[in-house]
């Protein structure tokens, strides 16, 4: 059985992920968190699976400081029902080795526990976001044209 989430925990939530404070985040996590961000981690080194609360929050202290300085989530929409949340909005930050902004299209999506988190899926607009980490336009010419697709 399902327990409801309240909005209120929620945005609570999302007043700790905009600290970017990892023990503040921490508060909000399930020791079991499977907390997933989508988006090719060679090129967007935050991106990747974590397993547990500690690997979350030395993610929040370790990995994201090193590479990005979290300017703001702006958020457009905030949904919960039930045991879970979705935010549609636009993260911004500062790339730490070249001293780019990056900015692009996000969406989250979390279930709860008990009141924590017990799943966390970020979808990052992630072409948009690899071609302003990589500082350039990827080339997607040799990428198949809808002429090229056979239904089958």
């Amino acid at each position: 059985m399902t327990h409801p989430v309240s909005r209120s925990l929620v945005e609570s939530f999302y007043q700790a992920y905009d600290s970017r404070d990892p023990q503040r985040i921490g508060t909000f996590l399930d020791d079991h968190v499977e907390w997933d961000v989508f988006g090719p981690a060679a090129v967007i080194q935050i991106c990747g699976q974590w397993r547990g609360k500690a690997a979350v929050v030395e993610r929040f202290a370790s990995l994201v400081p090193r590479i990005i300085e979290f300017k703001r989530l702006d958020r457009d929409c905030l949904l919960v029902d039930g045991d879970r949340a979705a935010m549609n909005g636009r993260v911004t930050s500062r790339h730490r080795e070249s001293d780019r902004i990056i900015s692009h299209r996000v969406a989250h999506f979390i279930q709860f526990r008990d009141g924590k988190i017990i799943s966390f899926r970020a979808i990052n607009d992630t072409l948009d976001a690899a071609e302003q980490f990589l500082g350039h336009a990827i080339d997607l010419s040799a990428v198949a044209t809808d002429d090229d697709l056979v239904m089958v």
